[in-house]
């Protein structure tokens, strides 16, 4: 699952509470933060799929 928090610099100490929010549901998140587009920042969260087998090839 992809999450993606879009905010301005007045936004920030909400963002980063939800954030934090976020991070305690799915700790293993990957957290990628981004500014490349003015005034808006951008903060992505990248999760797995829990239920998601990874061999495939054990199936009949």
């Amino acid at each position: 699952m992809k999450i993606t928090l879009a905010y301005i610099a007045e936004e920030e100490e909400a963002a980063a509470a939800d954030l934090a929010a976020l991070l305690q549901v799915h700790p293993g998140a990957k957290v990628r933060k981004s500014d490349r587009h003015p005034p808006w920042k951008h903060i992505y969260l990248a999760t797995r799929d829990p239920g998601k087998c990874h061999s495939d090839n054990d199936k009949p």
